[in-house]
């Protein structure tokens, strides 16, 4: 908790970052706080039907938001997962979980799924920015379509694909040159924020 705690000072308050309302110096342990609507994992996964396209991309956009500011503060998030996005009740995002994170260089104690990270030959190598905007491209392919990449193959196999830089087919789809951008991960953050703010117009 520490860390986690170095990681919000390194930050600052932030629209797109989960406050803290309370903090026990004796513990390290941070009162958030409260989300009513929980994960983003669980909202599309429950209410898919419901969800417009304008939503859709205002929460990609909010996503890249709070990853851009979390980089500017040296902080790697290093585990883009649906389920470490909480919705208010506006329906507006927020990054969270920096339990596991990298600031300024340190070593990382969580590691994302196999479908939200590129394929690492060495797990001792310090952890990049990069690896969150790859990352980044499946959690973009998850809003927009309500399914991880590459859903029905085994995890293996999903591993072997992305060491090829082979992706799911994503030319029909909304957004899907920045997400390509993310997983050839040749875009910062701030890049991705800048794109969506564009569609913003």
């Amino acid at each position: 908790m520490r860390l986690e705690a170095r990681i919000y000072d390194a930050i600052g308050v932030h629209p797109r970052v989960p406050r803290i309302v309370n903090w026990d110096p004796e513990t390290c342990c941070p009162t958030m706080e409260y989300l009513e609507n929980g994960t983003l994992k669980d909202y599309i996964t429950t209410k898919s039907e419901s969800l417009t396209p304008q939503l859709r991309q205002r929460w990609a956009k909010q996503a890249s938001e709070g990853l851009s500011a979390l980089h500017a503060g040296g902080v790697i998030h290093c585990d883009i997962l649906p389920r470490n996005f909480l919705l208010d009740g506006d329906l507006h995002l927020k990054i969270a979980d920096f339990g596991g994170s990298s600031l300024a260089g340190s070593a990382p104690s969580a590691v994302a799924g196999t479908r939200f990270r590129y394929p690492v030959s060495d797990w001792d190598a310090p952890a990049r920015f990069e690896e969150d905007v790859f990352g980044f491209g499946s959690l973009i392919y998850f809003i927009m379509i309500d399914a991880y990449p590459y859903k029905d193959i085994p995890s293996n196999e999903v591993e072997e694909l992305y060491g090829s830089r082979v992706f799911p087919d994503i030319t029909e789809l909304a957004c899907g040159d920045i997400i390509t951008s993310c997983w050839g991960m040749q875009v910062s953050a701030a890049e991705v924020h800048a794109y969506f703010e564009a569609l913003d117009g």
